[in-house]
């Protein structure tokens, strides 16, 4: 019995009897220790666009805005002072004489064949301008119907100077039945209303400078007191108006 209680003496060296059987299995030194993989980088964001592209665009728009700014301003000027300098007039137009040489109306097929000689004087009031002509169209009408139609010859007005151009028009029209029965009733009552249309291209000339070609637009109210071949017409009332179109 004193045997059984007796206590033996552990070292102090060796582990206690649970950690020796925990740690039974000696671990190997070739076994490397198993470790978890790194993660992932994240994505870089992209680049920032660069400065330097888009200040180079920018300075390309602000000089040609800039450029376009100077031209506009640099033409004004320039306009302004040639304004001031010359002070333009428009031309004027008058029609002297309207003869006719042929005048022939077909009653049943509504044809007129006519022929007119329309003398016209162009006015050019400016003193250092000249006006260059460069042929044109010119027409006579009536009701709105044209009748004939010739060519504005090309010529040069100097300054202060007149011209009398002789423009030589001839047509066969077919018109309307209502058209055709109110030309022998006014012709008859001796009051025929005729439009005379100019349109003739136009170059003004400042001193040594020659512009653009504009579109001058000529219109002539007339009234007549016949039409008949062979005659000078007699021009009861005449009234012209003349606008340049740049």
């Amino acid at each position: 019995m004193a045997d059984y209680h007796r206590i033996h003496p552990v070292s102090a060296g060796s582990p206690p009897p649970e950690q020796a059987s925990r740690s039974g299995k000696k671990p190997s030194h070739d076994q490397l220790p198993v470790t978890a993989p790194a993660p992932a980088p994240a994505p870089l964001p992209p680049p920032p666009p660069s400065r330097r592209k888009r200040s180079r665009c920018c300075r390309c728009v602000c000089y040609t805005v800039l450029a376009v700014v100077l031209l506009a301003v640099a033409l004004g000027a320039t306009a302004g002072i040639l304004y001031l300098v010359f002070r333009p007039k428009i031309p004027t137009f008058h029609v002297d004489r309207l003869t006719v040489t042929r005048f022939d109306v077909n009653g049943t097929s509504a044809t007129v064949t006519d022929a007119f000689e329309v003398d016209v004087t162009a006015d050019n009031p400016n003193r250092r301008i000249g006006i260059y002509y460069d042929g044109g169209d010119v027409t006579a009408s009536f009701n709105g119907t044209v009748l004939c139609s010739g060519a504005f010859p090309a010529l040069y007005q100097g300054h202060r100077t007149t011209v009398h151009p002789r423009i030589s028009l001839a047509g066969e029209t077919r018109l309307d039945s209502a058209v055709a029965a109110q030309l022998l009733q006014q012709r008859a009552a001796g009051f025929v209303p005729l439009t005379v249309r100019a349109r003739v291209p136009i170059r003004i000339k400042f001193g040594a400078i020659r512009l653009w070609t504009m579109t001058g637009k000529a219109n002539c109210n007339l009234v007549v007191d016949n039409i008949q071949a062979g005659t000078q017409l007699s021009i009861r009332s005449n009234s012209c108006s003349f606008k340049l179109k740049i």
